[in-house]
């Protein structure tokens, strides 16, 4: 088990907005830490990575299991690198929309009847404030992704670029936060609650509740990229790794999760 002492630090923790509340994260040197705060969101974290590591994207950040000991207090987390360089700065899409048009993505969205529509428009807005002409096939990878993950916290302040405050030029974020996927806010789906329930009772964010519908809906309008290339073998034995951090009925609901979604999605491997 890796362990890192966060005490010696004067820092405070630092809060991580989601749409279900703050998780405490640290920024430390080079490295971000993110503690465990509905369930077991860093395990979610570890294995999304580990599966992207396993597809066709190569845009991802990587999470990386650890204990963190931190003013008096243990927490299970994950550890990852800073993928900002000097001088850059995230900017969310929510604030990016406020910034030109004085409201926020979401309130705009609302206006906008259907659900391919309001795709569009979002990546138009971008491509046209940014000069990313790729966004389409970015959003398109990241809204299939979150629909086999059961990603409910994509919300409009959880899609940025970046963006290089010296020359004002834009690129693509790395695929990253990903806590809140595979059931892991265990006060709504807690380990008693049957597992497929959970995963219907799951819905999904910006555009429409649905994922299915949202992950078609943008797949029509910009193609399909996501494939994956791990077995069911090789996520048993990855996904043991972990049982020196989480018990093994936390372990093992993720893999039922998973092998359930490889299941509905076999056309992603």
């Amino acid at each position: 088990m890796k362990e890192v002492n966060l005490t010696a630090y004067e820092n405070e923790p630092i809060s991580g907005h989601t749409s279900k509340g703050d998780q405490p994260k640290w920024h430390i040197g080079t490295d971000w830490y993110k503690a465990d705060h509905m369930g077991y969101e860093a395990l979610s974290e570890v294995m999304v990575s580990w599966m992207l590591k396993n597809s066709t994207i190569e845009n991802y950040v990587c999470y990386t299991p650890v204990r963190i000991l931190a003013s008096d207090k243990e927490y299970i987390g994950c550890q990852s690198k800073n993928f900002r360089q000097e001088g850059e700065m995230l900017l969310p899409l929510e604030k990016l929309h406020r910034a030109y048009y004085g409201v926020g993505l979401a309130q705009k969205l609302a206006e906008i009847p259907e659900t391919e529509e309001r795709i569009q428009y979002t990546v138009s807005f971008v491509e046209e404030r940014t000069g990313l002409a790729d966004f389409g096939a970015y959003l398109s990878t990241l809204l299939e992704l979150d629909a086999f993950i059961l990603n409910e916290d994509r919300h409009t302040n959880n899609i940025a670029v970046i963006r290089n405050e010296k020359d004002g030029t834009f690129r693509l974020c790395p695929i990253f936060d990903n806590g809140l996927a595979l059931l892991s806010d265990l006060n709504d789906y807690p380990l008693t609650r049957d597992i497929y329930e959970c995963i219907d009772a799951v819905k999904a964010k910006p555009f429409v509740s649905d994922f299915d519908e949202q992950a078609e809906a943008v797949s029509r309008l910009f193609g399909s990229r996501l494939k994956f290339y791990f077995t069911k073998k090789q996520l048993h034995q990855e996904i043991q790794e972990l049982k020196d951090y989480y018990a093994n009925e936390i372990v093992e609901r993720v893999e039922m999760t998973i092998l359930e979604q490889m299941r509905r999605y076999g056309y992603l491997f």
